[in-house]
């Protein structure tokens, strides 16, 4: 039976490395895109500055390897090294070179903010190649599980429950000396040996108990009510219902052309105080001026009253899900609170029996929801009631009490937006969780490699910016993609890392401290 043959391993060829990479292969585009950066423009600077030894690799190199890693489900640093050694494409890109594992891995730590700046230069290119749309943008967030696991992390409770625990085991071993001490029927040895292993277990017991005083030390030193030991920076965070994970939370904001990602960032907090700061940055890598409109879409986890008003006053027009109110058991339907209507030239609320609720014009403060900021409000109420045939449906109290927040206005102009509009808002969900979906279930990047938000932060700009690349590829295709680089005309930004770069430099040796410390 005859099969198909290969060619023999010892058969000699001429062939160039450029004659193995297909002319349409994608690492040509990564190739030509870093090509065209000013990569110190945006503060990236060399892995080390040493006089002596073999002179360091150019941050381009390392670029095109973690550009070229990311795009293809590569980011350990050990795996990027063995692939320098075996993949045709990577010998191609990085013309043979073959850096080891930690020099590769220093420089996505050491680059945080450079790969930032290279992020928002992207989305620069993205507008001038005509595929945003600036006029509409979805923000949502997703969890990324960091290197830190549950059982290193700790609240009030879980320091509480081992305290306990530790006393107990003690009390027990102390009462097993005890008896150990009344028995007369045990020779001596054998004593010995058990006196020992409690000895031993009183030990580890007391190094336990230091652990967790000092684990109390770092908790009170905190406003986050809980520590992590290993990521300092991350934080237990709600996932889904009571699903909770040692994380990051990742904000981005997505263009709704072409569902395009025009800001990311990483936070150790959930959604509530995210709204604003995500629209405006959006707002600025777009390179719109504060005048200018936009809309933005979210879920109701950024439904914050401040959060809301913020947008507004920056000429954005919001389109956040509504929270609903709860129902109340003795309360009808109809009696609910946005039941009654507002009367703004008055200051005053109408009920659904037609009463008038006035208030005395006294501001009350509250304090908020987890992670909410503290607000003020007015109460509303009326005589009315007394006699109101209705008011077993309203209210068990004597009066019925209104509350109106100084952000109401801004809610009602939203939850008015969503009502107007409801298919305008179904939008959301298409434009903001499509990158998500593709880089958690395509990709597979559900975590972090790096510990701490700034490096965190460095290494989730490096994903979306692959995300972006990837999709920029698959609307203009190869050819369209690399015309529209060679036609681009970079506008660089204001590094804003001058003060990391310099600390680089002291650390390798390329200043000495005292030059880092009053240049």
């Amino acid at each position: 039976m005859n099969f198909v043959t290969g060619t023999s391993r010892h058969q000699t060829y001429f062939a160039t490395l450029d004659d193995q990479v297909a002319a349409d292969n994608p690492v040509r585009l990564v190739d030509a895109f870093v090509d065209k950066l000013q990569l110190q423009k945006l503060g990236f600077t060399n892995t080390a500055h040493k006089s002596e030894g073999r002179p360091p690799y150019e941050p381009a190199v390392l670029l095109k390897l973690y550009l070229y890693g990311y795009l293809n489900k590569i980011r350990s640093s050990r795996k990027l090294e063995r692939e320098c050694g075996r993949n045709i494409e990577l010998q191609w890109l990085l013309k043979q070179l073959q850096p080891n594992y930690h020099t590769i891995a220093d420089f996505r730590k050491l680059q945080a903010q450079p790969l930032k700046n290279l992020f928002r230069l992207y989305v620069q290119f993205l507008g001038d190649a005509g595929l945003l749309g600036k006029t509409t943008i979805a923000v949502d967030g997703s969890k990324f599980k960091a290197v830190n696991s549950k059982k290193n992390n700790y609240n009030q409770n879980k320091i509480d429950k081992h305290r306990r625990f530790i006393e107990e085991k003690t009390d027990r071993y102390l009462q097993q000396l005890d008896e150990m001490d009344k028995q007369e029927d045990q020779t001596k040895d054998d004593i010995q040996v058990k006196k020992e292993k409690i000895a031993e277990g009183l030990k580890k017991l007391k190094e336990r108990s230091i652990k967790y005083d000092d684990i109390q030390q770092k908790l009170n030193a905190t406003t986050d009510r809980q520590v992590s030991t290993t990521d300092t920076d991350s934080r237990s965070i709600l996932v889904v219902k009571s699903i909770v994970e040692v994380a990051y939370n990742v904000q981005n904001a997505v263009d709704d052309k072409y569902n395009l990602i025009v800001h990311t960032e990483a936070t150790n907090t959930n959604d509530g105080k995210a709204l604003q700061r995500a629209a405006i940055q959006a707002k600025q890598n777009l390179q719109l001026q504060q005048q200018d409109p936009i809309v933005l879409l979210a879920d109701k986890g950024y439904h914050t009253g401040a959060e809301l008003q913020s947008c507004q006053q920056q000429n954005i027009t919001t389109h956040v899900a509504y929270k609903e109110q709860p129902g109340v058991k003795h309360i009808a339907k109809e009696f609910l609170a946005e039941s009654f209507e507002y009367n703004k030239q008055d200051d005053s609320y109408t009920c659904p029996a037609g009463a008038t609720l006035t208030s005395l014009g006294t501001w009350h403060n509250k304090k908020g929801e987890a992670n909410e900021t503290s607000y003020r409000f007015k109460t509303y109420r009326t005589d009315a009631c007394k006699t109101c045939p209705l008011k077993n449906q309203c209210t068990k109290l004597p009066k019925r009490i209104v509350q109106r927040s100084e952000y109401q206005d801004a809610v009602d102009l939203n939850d008015n937006n969503i009502k107007q509009n409801p298919q305008y808002y179904k939008r959301r969900q298409a434009i903001a969780e499509h990158p998500f979906g593709t880089i958690k279930r395509h990709l597979g990047y559900t975590h972090t490699l790096l510990k701490g938000l700034q490096k965190v932060n460095g290494e989730m700009n490096m994903i979306m910016l692959c995300y972006n690349f990837m999709r920029t590829k698959n609307i203009l295709g190869f050819d369209g993609m690399l015309q529209a680089l060679k036609n681009w005309k970079p506008n660089y930004p204001k590094v804003v890392c001058a003060f990391q770069t310099r600390l680089q430099q002291a650390f390798y040796g390329h200043y000495s401290i005292i030059q880092f410390l009053f240049n």
